[in-house]
C-alpha cells in the first residue's frame, strides 16, 4: 500500500510541477538552457524551508484526499494506477469494463480538481513565506543539482 501511494504522491507532485513549472518547461521544450542557479539568499533558503514544509503537508493531505476518492468510486488505488498508466501509454493495454472506466475517470475528474486546489494552496503556501514560486523552483532544481545548495538547505534544517 505504501507504494501504490507512493504513485499517488508522485501524481501530486507532476501536478503541482507541471502547473508552477509551465514557464520552466516551455523555456526546456525550446531548447533554451536555463543556467542553473546557486547564489541564493540565506532569507530565500530559510523561507524556501519553510514554504517546503507546509508544501509537503499540503501533499499529503491531498494525497489523502486522493486514495479516499479512489476508494470512494469503488476502486483500489493499485487499479485507478493501472488504468492511468494505459490512458498514459497506449502500449500498457488494460482490461475494463465500460462501467469501471465510468467509475475511473470520475475518480480521475475529482482528483484533478483535488490537484488544482492543492497547487493554488500550495503557490499561496509559498508566497506567503515571502519567496516566490519560480525561485522556489530554482531551490529545487539547484537542491537536486548542486552539492554547494543542499549543503547550506541541509545547515538552515532544524537538528533532530
Amino acid at each position: 500500500m505504501r507504494i501504490l501511494k507512493n504513485n499517488i504522491t508522485v501524481m501530486i507532485a507532476l501536478l503541482f510541477a507541471v502547473s508552477i513549472g509551465s514557464k520552466a518547461l516551455a523555456q526546456e521544450n525550446t531548447g533554451q538552457q536555463v543556467p542553473l542557479k546557486e547564489d541564493f539568499k540565506k532569507e530565500e533558503l530559510q523561507s524556501f524551508i519553510k514554504a517546503n514544509q507546509k508544501v509537503v503537508e499540503l501533499q499529503k493531505v491531498s494525497e489523502e484526499k486522493m486514495v479516499k476518492v479512489i476508494q470512494e468510486e469503488g476502486l483500489t488505488v493499485e487499479r485507478f494506477n493501472q488504468l492511468a498508466a494505459s490512458q498514459q501509454n497506449p502500449d500498457k493495454k488494460v482490461q475494463a469494463e465500460p462501467k469501471e472506466m465510468e467509475t475511473f475517470n470520475a475518480a480521475a475528474q475529482k482528483i484533478t480538481g483535488i490537484g488544482k486546489e492543492a497547487d493554488t494552496q500550495m503557490q499561496q503556501s509559498i508566497k506567503q513565506e515571502g519567496i516566490d514560486v519560480e525561485t522556489y523552483q530554482q531551490i529545487i532544481l539547484a537542491y537536486q543539482k548542486s552539492p554547494k545548495v543542499k549543503q547550506q538547505l541541509e545547515a538552515l534544517l532544524p537538528k533532530k
